[in-house]
């Protein structure tokens, strides 16, 4: 899922936690092996993965241990207006819009 826009806020857990394993396991790293390595209960890594809700500061944790925590300055840019870029992001959906053409009489 490229475009996250349109998703429930449980939707976007799921996708970060799938994102996250799949991480994990690219880095050839257990549930077990993060757990101890972050501080973290292998239940909590779980739950995550699975899309449950967790702390702002537990994904830090995991972030950091993943390489990844660079990742949250794309969150955070300062400077950016997003107001704009959300119209043309709804600009761009509405205009792949097809009519139908009037009928002749």
């Amino acid at each position: 899922m490229d475009n996250w826009i349109f998703l429930t806020e449980q939707e976007i857990l799921k996708e970060m936690g799938l994102r996250l394993q799949k991480i994990r396991v690219q880095h050839n790293i257990t549930q077990k092996e993060l757990s101890e390595e972050v501080g973290l209960s292998v239940s909590t890594i779980s739950l995550i993965e699975q899309g449950k809700s967790t702390t702002v500061e537990s994904l830090i944790r995991i972030l950091m241990r993943l390489n990844r925590i660079r990742d949250l300055e794309s969150v955070f840019r300062l400077g950016e207006n997003l107001e704009l870029k959300l119209r043309f992001e709804k600009a761009k959906l509405k205009s792949d819009r097809k009519r139908a053409t009037k009928k002749i009489e």
